[in-house]
């Protein structure tokens, strides 16, 4: 009873609206509680220790709560201040919204305008439409009164100068005005339909080719695909014979790193005998000594044997001359160009087999060079 007085004394002198009232009233308690645990020896160690307990964990609650301070007023001044761009945004979307809406507004009004104004413009393109149909038609039928009137003056004409022709009055008399009319409109719808059709022709067949475009078009595809199966054919036979030739090439270059060097010197002799001959009477026949382009003398056919196989005696040379003589289109006098070029193939080419053959076997016989 002394306790609980003490409690209700002590809480009802403390203020509830001072700022550590919390703590105050905690203080009352714990001096209250200190007391019981005097009075209770048998317990007092066991309720000092909870006791004890109690205060370390308010007391680390307290620690932490004043470290939280600071991130609690952080806390304060980041809310504030997001709210403050909140309501800043909100203003200035606000404001926005509100050119926006009445720029909406505006262009509305512009649009109206803009029909209103459309509107307007159709109804004036309309009516000088109508207006350009009324005065077509006036004219139109004006046209037709004038013909109408000319060919009444024209029948008047021929009736009075026509006029001991009876058979003939009757024939223009049947003629009225009022059929000739009907006629006239019968002709206008024949040309509106034909118009009509026209241009539907026109707007259903204007991607189309014409049947005799399309067979020439078609005669031309076959042609040219024709000549590009020739010219195909032709590559691909250009094509194996240069690979042909260039594996020759390859293999000659190859081979011609063991030739004999007397080989080697009789080819090129050969070489140039050739292409001095062919360069002098062959191939420039206009420069040349000779009489004619196809033609040559004796002495000159032999100066061009002697050039072009140095390696031939004398004897042999005036073989080859009787042998040109001896043709039926030489005579005795001159000798064709025409020989001399085929003696010069025909001769090269056994000499170049020979020396190549000659080359192959010496290469075959030879051991190959140890490499480094």
């Amino acid at each position: 009873m002394h306790l609980e007085s003490y409690v209700n004394k002590e809480l009802h002198i403390i203020n509830s609206y001072e700022s550590k009232f919390q703590e105050l009233k905690l203080q009352v308690y714990r001096d209250v509680f200190g007391c019981f645990i005097k009075e209770f020896k048998t317990y007092q160690p066991l309720l000092s220790a909870i006791k004890k307990e109690y205060e370390n964990t308010l007391a680390y609650q307290q620690d932490k709560i004043r470290e939280l301070e600071p991130l609690r007023s952080h806390l304060r001044l980041v809310t504030e201040e997001c709210d403050r761009r909140i309501q800043a945004r909100w203003a200035e979307e606000h404001a926005e919204i509100g050119a926006l809406k009445r720029e909406k507004q505006q262009l509305q009004r512009d649009v109206e305008a803009m029909r209103e104004k459309e509107k307007a413009t159709q109804a004036v393109v309309d009516r000088l439409q109508s207006e350009l149909s009324n005065q077509y038609l006036q004219y139109r039928e004006e046209r037709d009164a004038r013909q109408l009137l000319i060919w009444q003056l024209n029948d008047g004409t021929r009736g009075s100068v026509k006029g001991e022709h009876p058979s003939d009055e009757n024939t223009e008399g049947a003629k009225d005005p009022v059929e000739l009319q009907l006629a006239l409109k019968v002709c206008r719808k024949d040309l509106t339909k034909a118009q009509e059709q026209l241009n539907r022709m026109k707007a259903e067949y204007w991607d189309l080719v014409p049947r005799r475009n399309w067979d020439t078009l078609e005669q031309t595809h076959k042609q040219h695909l024709l000549q590009l199966k020739t010219l195909q054919s032709d590559f691909d036979q250009l094509k194996s014979e240069y690979d042909t030739l260039l594996e020759l090439h390859r293999r000659g270059s190859v081979q011609i790193e063991t030739r004999d060097p007397v080989t080697v010197q009789m080819e090129e002799s050969l070489f140039h005998g050739q292409s001095q001959i062919q360069s002098d009477y062959l191939e420039d026949p206009i420069n040349s000594d000779a009489p004619n382009s196809g033609k040559l003398t004796i002495q000159e056919f032999r100066t061009a044997l002697r050039a072009a196989f140095p390696l031939k005696s004398d004897q042999e040379i005036e073989e080859l001359v009787d042998s040109a003589q001896s043709e039926p289109d030489n005579s005795d006098d001159t000798i064709s160009s025409q020989r001399l070029h085929n003696l010069l193939a025909e001769s090269g080419s056994r000499a170049l087999t020979a020396a190549l053959e000659e080359s192959e076997e010496k290469a075959a016989s030879s051991p190959c060079p140890a490499s480094d």
